[in-house]
């Protein structure tokens, strides 16, 4: 059974706690970014999985800094662009078994022209070359949309997937369902908008996993 992550992006922090509050006994964790940094622990007692999303990339000793914080502020996953240099996995190795380390590449908000005009590769190109570069560095787990998981999967079989790109939000260019996900493979759906700006948040995430 894929988990349920709820992506918590709104900018009004009490409206993002108060969801949570809502989906606690319905879902297996939450996902927040840099704005939700220091409520983290009200979120932490909501959920097993606290997933923070800030897509490290920087030199080797601020992205270790800064996953120590995220490590000390009781995260269970975080996410870190596979463009770092080698030194900067290397430092992270120290975390491997204190957390979810996830490489995170081509984000779901790309269409194809995208990922050309902005790494110069083909998608099964970076794919596998990402995937090899971090795989030997302890990461659990790659960041992927749906769609492609059919070239991640044979690339990282032992690897995690944990998937955004689920419904129709806005801003997102390569989209599933939640189903369509769970019979791609995806170990993890995180879920946004369609989920936290529906009209009745618990009962669509109880129809989502009444369909899984």
């Amino acid at each position: 059974m894929s988990k349920i992550i709820i992506a918590l992006d709104s900018s009004d922090a009490e409206e993002n706690i108060t969801t949570a509050q809502q989906l606690k006994d319905q879902v297996d964790g939450f996902k927040i970014n840099h704005l939700l940094l220091g409520h983290t622990s009200i979120i932490k007692s909501f959920a097993d999985e606290l997933f923070i999303d800030c897509k490290l990339w920087d030199t080797p000793n601020t992205v270790k800094k800064v996953m120590q914080r995220i490590v000390d502020l009781g995260a269970t996953m975080a996410t870190v662009s596979t463009l770092n240099s080698l030194e900067v996995f290397e430092e992270l190795q120290d975390f491997r078994n204190k957390i979810k380390l996830l490489g995170v590449t081509y984000l779901t908000s790309w269409n194809g022209e995208d990922l050309l005009s902005i790494v110069h590769q083909n998608a099964p190109l970076l794919w596998r070359e990402n995937i090899d570069r971090v795989r030997p560095y302890g990461f659990a787990g790659m960041i992927c949309s749906p769609k492609d998981l059919q070239t991640v999967n044979p690339l990282a079989p032992q690897m995690i997937k944990v998937c955004p790109g689920i419904g129709t939000n806005s801003g997102q260019s390569r989209t599933t369902t939640p189903q369509q996900a769970k019979e791609l493979g995806a170990d993890y759906l995180v879920i946004g908008r369609t989920v936290t700006e529906s009209a009745d948040p618990i009962k669509t995430v109880i129809e989502i996993k009444e369909s899984l």
